[in-house]
């Protein structure tokens, strides 16, 4: 029986210390760029909406809330109905931002990207003590342990983050009392 041929890459091994320290440090930006790089990107992308939202309806509530005495004991054509649309404009604006909590997101976002950010500078600080001041036979070992933790501290940043933000969650409860 005849099988496909599958294209296969050639690898060549490295044959030095330095070759091989130098495609363990390929390796290892591959994956900080794989599972790192891109939830920086992810929470940079995701912050400047809930930064906006949060600054817009908190200005807005301010300015609504403390003209509407004012305009209360004003004069002017169709007071009733400013009134009740500047009212419920600050109740509408009171209640995205209770629900969506956007001062959470965006401090759990800017928060997350820091300390990831963080972790990739003493990942690259660690790299380069492997390549500068270690000697030839740790530096490889040192590469992986230092791109292991750095691995492991981005889903702890990451799982904290998402944990942060669904603990603060309150979803409508059904009173349990029957009404009399």
């Amino acid at each position: 029986m005849d099988y496909p041929k599958v294209a296969m890459q050639e690898t060549t091994i490295p044959d030095s210390a330095e070759d091989k320290f130098a495609e363990a440090v390929k390796v290892a930006h591959q994956l900080r760029t794989k599972y790192v790089d891109t939830r920086i990107s992810w929470y940079r992308d995701h912050t400047s909406k809930p930064r906006t939202f949060f600054r817009v309806a908190g200005i807005l509530t301010i300015l609504l809330s403390a003209s509407l005495p004012a305009a209360a004991v004003a004069t002017f054509p169709y007071k009733e109905i400013a009134l009740s649309v500047m009212s419920i404009a600050i109740a509408v604006l009171a209640g995205l931002s209770t629900f969506f909590r956007w001062e959470r997101t965006w401090r759990g976002n800017s928060g997350a990207q820091m300390a990831l950010e963080q972790h990739v500078a003493k990942w690259e600080l660690e790299l380069t003590n492997a390549r500068l001041i270690l000697s030839a036979d740790d530096r490889i070992r040192h590469v992986y342990q230092a791109t292991d933790d750095l691995l492991a501290n981005a889903r702890g940043v990451v799982s904290a983050e998402s944990e942060g933000f669904f603990s603060g969650l309150q979803f409508p409860q059904q009173n349990s009392q029957p009404k009399p």
